[in-house]
């Protein structure tokens, strides 16, 4: 963790005025003030919902733009305040709150690139153990604009819709359809022989099938009528009995948990 080290020869003892206040501060003291300030509490609430909530305007316009729930950055700021500045203890306010789970909030943050990247290699369960190219996938975060350890400043990334580029968006596209269309993952074989399960299923039922295993996810009413047009023009869905019918079907699944990677949801958290 960061600190910082006392050196007593170093040290000025004498009186000092930081943020309206006068005294013989040290360190602690300095770090107390700055930490009690209305501004500090603030500002760290709105990167929380930034972070784990909704997307903000960038950091530079927070003077300037209202956010968008100051109902929210409230109950963050108390709880921040009220733990004694703790962060896990903010965090489980957060994760329990109304705001966090209402569903006006769904698809509002658009993931990162290490965030994408991350949640697609969890989906297909290529991440237990280390092997040869393991390393290599955090390349794909520098193909859809995020170097890993490494921000543009000391701002760090610009978030939200600033992801998004008609270069980035086709990385992110591709990376994510490649993976969930590769039955030898597995994660996505998972997924195949759980709907497999089930029996013959509809072509609703496959979509909203493979959307529950992916997420879920919600795809709006259009997107998700024309990818159940997109099965149906395949015939019906049956799992089938032979190993070429079977075959026929994980392709047929697979298909599908492609095209919904490449949607529009998919890209937001």
């Amino acid at each position: 963790p960061w600190e910082f080290e006392y050196k007593a020869e170093d040290h000025d003892d004498g009186e000092k005025l930081f943020l309206g206040h006068r005294g013989r501060y040290n360190g602690e003291d300095i770090i107390d003030l700055i930490m009690k300030h209305p501004a500090t509490t603030r500002f760290v609430a709105r990167h929380l919902y930034n972070f784990f909530v909704g997307d903000e305007v960038q950091v530079p316009s927070w003077q300037d733009v209202a956010p968008r729930d100051p109902v929210a950055l409230n109950i963050i700021g108390e709880a921040f305040q009220s733990s004694n500045y703790d962060i896990r203890s903010t965090l489980r306010v957060i994760f329990n709150s109304d705001f966090f789970k209402d569903e006006s909030n769904w698809y509002t943050k658009v993931k990162s690139p290490i965030e994408l990247v991350a949640s697609t290699i969890r989906l297909i369960d290529d991440h237990g153990y280390p092997k040869p190219g393991l390393v290599a996938i955090a390349q794909h975060t520098e193909f859809q604009g995020q170097t890993i350890l490494n921000p543009p400043s000391v701002e760090g990334w610009h978030t939200g819709q600033e992801w998004i580029n008609s270069g980035s968006l086709v990385a992110r596209i591709n990376f994510a359809a490649d993976r969930v269309g590769d039955i030898d993952m597995p994660g996505i074989n998972s997924i195949v022989q759980r709907l497999s399960e089930t029996g013959d299923m509809s072509s609703a039922e496959l979509v909203d099938g493979c959307l529950d295993l992916m997420g879920p996810v919600k795809l709006n009413g259009t997107t998700r009528e024309e990818l159940i047009a997109h099965v149906d023009n395949d015939g019906s869905v049956t799992r089938g009995t032979t190993e070429e019918e079977h075959s026929v079907f994980s392709r047929r699944v697979c298909e599908v948990l492609q095209i919904i990677a490449a949607t529009r949801e998919y890209q937001f958290g």
